[in-house]
């Protein structure tokens, strides 16, 4: 069953049960009301019959009673089950009435009629104390509960129509955005196109939250797609060119390589290079792409000597001056030792490059554990600072060549410091230099992260 079926079904359903109750509701109210009403006449009617009896002592009851005797009623006094005069009635009053009743007031069914009756004490010409009941026929009261049962169902039958139109109403206006939404994503699935929902108007409701959340859940796939296709692009791209230099040396090679040994020592010589290129290229892919890397192998080190490690091998590597500035001689730091080696040994490269002074390292910690590389290079253009951690965008395409780069370090750089709960930011001034800083906020659990990653 579709869910507006349901939903028309159920709220009508909803609607019934509680007309259904509210008629009983109603009907039984105005019922105890009608007859409380009855017994309270006859109860003034009974004192004004016992008042009679006490003013005239000496004159017959009967004829006291008779003038008493209530429409559709009858008047009897009796002594226990011992009836002290006889029965007086109205013709129309068929069916024996008791002659002893356990309550002194109330109601009673005689052959399938009502009665409302009353007992009272009263003198008798005897002198002994009597009972006096006063009952009457309700059937004005029950001609009026029965037209009020069909006035109830009618009212019913009526209020029906406009509530299973209304619920049908409902159940459309509630389950068109879950249709939209399912044709919006039928229309994705078949043509291969990204399409948002149209939204009329910017409600605040569940309703309107999940459009814009579908909104911008397309808007994210949309953005994440044209990415994996630039990223297919640029990676097509940067494999082609050192795959055209090894095919076009190794057919030179075969041509007349063989033979001139300069030309063999060049061919050779650009087929490693770009070998070596390819095969950089390929482990960086690698670690970009890799979704699901080894867990975090968290030790307690000190993070200074960690530093000092790493300045000096990059030291000793390229024969440049890499210099660690810290104002403390031991920071204990809980981190995977290896990956943030990496991080460092990303953006300590990449200062390399851009950079022929030296290049300094400054750990801060204030508020936050702040590690800074810095460098007094050509830097990078105001302009460009947003997007240096995209994959493959390069500054100067020209210079990045000649260096050797891909731009994959900083969008490398970008996922090691998440996994590692760091934050970087990047200052840059043209002609004066860059900035690096790995932030790691005073209220980040490293812990936590790799609980929730093992989770």
């Amino acid at each position: 069953m579709k869910l507006k079926n349901k939903i028309h079904l159920w709220s009508t359903l909803l609607m019934l049960v509680i007309l259904f109750v509210l008629m009983i509701v109603v009907y039984f109210t105005f019922s105890r009301l009608a007859h409380s009403t009855e017994v309270s006449q006859l109860e003034t009617e009974a004192e004004t019959i016992v008042t009679a009896i006490h003013a005239n002592p000496a004159d017959d009851p009967s004829a006291v009673l008779r003038a008493y005797v209530p429409p559709n009623g009858l008047i009897k006094v009796a002594d226990g089950n011992v009836e002290l005069i006889r029965e007086i009635r109205d013709p129309q009053v068929t069916g024996e009435f008791p002659a002893e009743v356990e309550e002194n007031s109330g109601t009673l069914r005689l052959d399938n009629k009502l009665f409302a009756y009353v007992k009272a004490p009263v003198i008798w010409t005897d002198g002994e104390i009597a009972s006096l009941i006063v009952a009457q026929e309700l059937q004005d009261v029950s001609g009026n509960l029965q037209t009020l049962k069909l006035v109830l169902v009618a009212v019913a039958l009526l209020a029906m129509i406009p509530i299973v139109l209304s619920n049908a109403a409902l159940g459309r206006l509630v389950t068109k955005p879950v249709t939209n939404l399912t044709t919006t994503m039928t229309r994705i699935q078949k043509s291969g196109q990204f399409e948002k929902l149209p939204i009329e108007n910017e409600a605040d409701d569940e309703v309107g939250q999940m459009g814009k959340t579908f909104n911008e859940m397309i808007e994210l796939l949309e953005e994440n797609y044209r990415k994996q296709e630039e990223f297919v692009s640029n990676a097509s791209h940067e494999l082609r060119t050192p795959l055209t230099v090894i095919g076009s040396y190794a057919k030179l090679l075969q041509r007349q390589g063989m033979g001139d040994e300069k030309i063999a020592k060049e061919g050779l010589s650009a087929i490693a290079a770009e070998s070596d290129r390819m095969k950089i290229l390929m482990e960086q892919l690698l670690h970009i792409a890799r979704r699901s890397e080894a867990q975090l192998e968290l030790t307690e080190v000190n993070l200074i000597e960690v530093l000092g490690q790493t300045t000096a091998a990059m030291r000793t590597s390229y024969n440049r001056d890499f210099s660690l500035l810290a104002y403390e001689s031991h920071i204990k730091v809980k981190t995977d030792v290896s990956k943030l080696k990496q991080l460092l040994y990303i953006l300590l490269d990449n200062a390399l490059k851009y950079s022929s002074a030296g290049v300094e390292v400054v750990v801060r910690n204030e508020k936050d554990l702040i590690i800074q590389i810095r460098d007094h290079g050509i830097g990078i253009p105001k302009e460009s600072l947003p997007y240096v951690f995209e994959r493959f965008y390069r500054v100067d395409k020209a210079r990045s060549r000649e260096t050797g780069g891909f731009g994959l370090g900083l969008s490398l750089a970008k996922q090691l410091a998440d996994r590692l709960g760091a934050k970087l930011e990047i200052e840059s001034i043209e002609q004066l230099g860059t900035t690096v800083s790995i932030i790691f906020s005073s209220d980040f659990n490293v812990e936590e992260l790799h609980s929730s990653e093992e989770g």
